[in-house]
């Protein structure tokens, strides 16, 4: 079990994101010992990991929360790949996108 402060350290996300990722349900709520301070398992660690990686990538919270979505209470069934696949496809639309954008105006340059 680890405090909050331990919990940042070990997931490079600063006490006062993982308190908001709790506070919006990002996150289900933390496990809290008699003095009521949060304890943090290894699971948890691996969510917020997971978090921040997918926040690296560029992933919305609401994007996340969907993908977190099909993770059980024990976190036992994530599906990683499936994920950071998914979001793939979504990137690789935008850049269908933003190409063709690119496209339009080149040729309003060139006309």
């Amino acid at each position: 079990m680890y405090p909050i402060q331990q919990a940042s350290t070990l997931a490079q996300i600063p006490s006062s994101t993982i308190r908001y990722y709790e506070k919006i349900q990002l996150i289900p709520p933390i496990t809290r010992n008699a003095q009521g301070n949060r304890t943090f398992e290894d699971k948890d660690i691996e969510v917020l990991n997971l978090i921040r990686c997918f926040r690296h990538l560029g992933m919305s919270l609401e994007d996340i929360r969907k993908s977190l979505a099909d993770i059980n209470g024990s976190y036992e069934h994530v599906n990683t790949n499936a994920i950071l696949f998914q979001h793939k496809e979504k990137l690789e639309e935008q850049i269908l996108i933003l190409n063709s954008f690119i496209r339009e105006i080149d040729d309003k340059i060139m006309a």
